[in-house]
């Protein structure tokens, strides 16, 4: 068996993933955003599948694209990585599924903010459609908060080219979000991300992982965003909404990070993922056989 990694770089996530697929024979050929696509080989059937794990949310929507063009299989989809680089696309497709996620708006002009400061009151999240680790999320407080913001965005953004935007309102969810890691279809491993420092939960950001245990509430979550969407790897997150008491959806990831984690929480996921591809190659190899 042998395989793609299409990556920015190779960090101690890609290392432990390939470490893993090499202990099961799969030879794993490392692709940077700067190198060619191998389209010749994909073409001659040398390869099983490719793994997207770019850092730029273009470059991976790019890639995965080409490669299922050329008839071979990504991980994930471009489908579902269209839908995990896109916050709007998330909220459109979890209304459309009835999956429980906080109230939003989608914002096409500076406008239609007001009209969510009506809608969710004066605290609220501003979130642009396509971000990753935080960045560019705006927590509004008050009146002079939107105005300031609404102020900068028109003298960066003049033509509104950076819209459509989404409002979210602000879920009472304490010092903490959930991530769940789903490999295939099923969660591995859940851990609470809590700051105490800063609303933003992202560990990057410096939040701490205190693992729990996955209940029966956050198996349904999973098993509707799976129905809603491909099988492969996402990281879920979760926000416990602790007015009405239940989980919400907060947002999808098609490019979970594990290395930090993985020391609290002792889960192997490299293990898994490569189980995983192991596979679902053996599934495609047995349908090309006798289908």
């Amino acid at each position: 068996m042998e395989i793609l990694m299409c990556v920015t770089r190779l960090r101690e996530e890609e290392k432990m993933m390939i470490s893993e697929l090499n202990r099961k024979n799969i030879e794993v050929k490392v692709i940077l955003d700067s190198m060619s696509l191998p389209l010749d080989d994909i073409f001659n059937k040398r390869y099983d599948l490719a793994i997207i794990r770019c850092l730029s949310q273009v470059e991976a929507k790019k890639r995965a694209h080409i490669l299922e063009k050329a008839g071979l299989k990504t991980m994930n989809t471009s489908a579902s990585i269209n839908v995990c680089t896109n916050k709007i696309l998330q909220a459109l497709l979890f209304q459309k599924h009835d999956i429980p996620q906080p109230n939003y708006k989608v914002a096409f002009q500076p406008g239609d903010l007001k009209d969510s400061q009506v809608q969710f009151g004066d605290t609220f999240l501003i979130k642009p459609a396509t971000s990753s680790w935080g960045r560019g999320i705006c927590l509004i407080e008050n009146q002079r908060c939107l105005d300031a913001w609404i102020a900068a965005r028109e003298s960066l953004d003049v033509k509104n080219k950076e819209f459509p935007v989404i409002a979210q309102e602000f879920i009472n969810k304490g010092n903490f979000d959930i991530r769940v890691v789903i490999i295939g279809s099923f969660p591995v491993v859940a851990f609470k991300r809590v700051s105490n420092e800063s609303w933003k939960t992202n560990t990057h950001l410096g939040a701490s992982v205190v693992p729990i245990v996955i209940d029966e509430e956050i198996h349904e979550l999973v098993n509707k965003v799976i129905d809603a969407m491909d099988s492969g790897v996402y990281g879920l997150d979760l926000l416990y909404d602790f007015t009405q008491e239940k989980y919400l959806v907060c947002e999808i990831n098609q490019n979970p990070e594990f290395a930090q984690s993985f020391k609290e929480h002792k889960v192997n996921i490299p293990f898994l993922l490569a189980s995983y591809v192991e596979d679902v190659i053996a599934q495609d190899r047995k349908e090309n056989v006798y289908g």
